[in-house]
């Protein structure tokens, strides 16, 4: 009798164990199957209207219709992207808050702030990088220098005068311009704005020099006639820009620099709804409106492995490596 009960409460126990397990299993299946559910955020650290939230409402609005839900754009911007990322790096893992961020938000600010309230490989989950957008030098409309040679020369002569803007520490256009300074041996002053819209403005008005700026947005601000695109930072031409030279017909014909952005999630978020997420972003960057919207922009759609979640986590940590080495060679010291 002591061996037969012993055998029927260790078959209970197996019992107990596979339905537990099958339980699981079935709500993992039910959870992937159900989300999402309710309207999803998009956290743009960055202000509206500049490069990165024009790319955030293309994406947005082509993802809702893959996810059959509507994806609202939130703007948090401030200290380089940190107070945007931030937002999400305390909020919830239940996949409905996601996060657009680029090489400088992500990359390099581990590298110009001492002390970020997250870390961006251990607090975030990368879901794939969604876009890659050239980089132009924008000047102003009486900038004494009509193509890049010209400015390099004058930029040498006359650097400690001159201001160029940005978005912040660490933002895009202060790589592009902490580039600039390198390369050409200067050091031209960085003047922080909230938002890459407020700089570009501020060249217009003649009240900075320059700035580097996104190919999508230097369509509009160059068709104003008010700034001037002396070079894409790239080997060739943008066909959105093409009267703008490519760094390969100047003397400085290495001279590229392409900012990737990337979505991600708060670290914590069900691995069956990453790869949801995962699998609408790609089918996503697929869709005709999209590829149309992107090649106004001049922004081309990142390599299969980048928009992976094992290459875009890759690509996140080389490059914060990457620009760690570049900024602190060129001198920047974490602030």
């Amino acid at each position: 009798m002591k061996a037969k009960e012993i055998i029927k409460k260790r078959s209970a126990r197996l019992l107990g164990a596979g339905a537990l397990a099958l339980g699981l299993a079935l709500g993992a299946a039910a959870h992937a199957g159900s989300y999402p559910e309710r309207p999803i955020s998009l956290v743009v650290p960055y202000t509206a209207g500049g490069a990165t939230d024009v790319l955030a409402r293309t994406i947005a609005d082509n993802l809702s219709k893959e996810l059959k839900q509507p994806i609202i754009v939130e703007n948090y911007p401030g200290a380089g992207g940190t107070v945007g990322q931030s937002r999400v790096a305390r909020g919830t893992t239940d996949g409905y808050t996601l996060l657009l961020g680029n090489v400088g938000t992500l990359a390099a600010n581990a590298s110009v702030y001492k002390s970020l309230p997250y870390d961006v490989l251990k607090d975030f989950t990368p879901l794939a990088s969604v876009g890659d957008a050239p980089q132009v030098l924008s000047v102003r409309a009486n900038f004494p220098a009509s193509n890049f040679d010209e400015f390099a020369a004058y930029a040498k002569a006359n650097a400690a005068k001159m201001n160029f803007g940005d978005a912040g520490i660490g933002s895009g256009a202060f790589l592009g311009g902490m580039l600039l300074n390198a390369t050409l041996g200067i050091n031209v002053t960085p003047v922080h704005y909230r938002g890459a819209a407020q700089a570009t403005s501020d060249v217009m008005a003649g009240q900075i020099d320059y700035t580097v700026e996104s190919s999508s947005t230097a369509v509009g601000s160059i068709a104003t006639g008010k700034i001037k695109g002396l070079m894409v930072l790239s080997k060739e031409r943008v066909g959105v820009l093409p009267d703008v030279p490519a760094a390969s017909e100047t003397s400085h014909k290495n001279l590229e620099y392409v900012i990737w952005n990337m979505m991600l999630v708060k670290k914590g978020v069900p691995e069956d709804v990453v790869e949801k997420l995962n699998a609408a972003i790609n089918k996503t960057l697929t869709q005709p409106d999209l590829l149309d919207r992107y090649k106004q922009m001049g922004v081309t759609v990142p390599s299969a492995d980048h928009r992976s979640t094992a290459g875009a986590r890759k690509l996140l940590a080389d490059e914060v490596a990457r620009w760690h080495k570049l900024l602190a060679d060129a001198g920047v010291k974490p602030e």
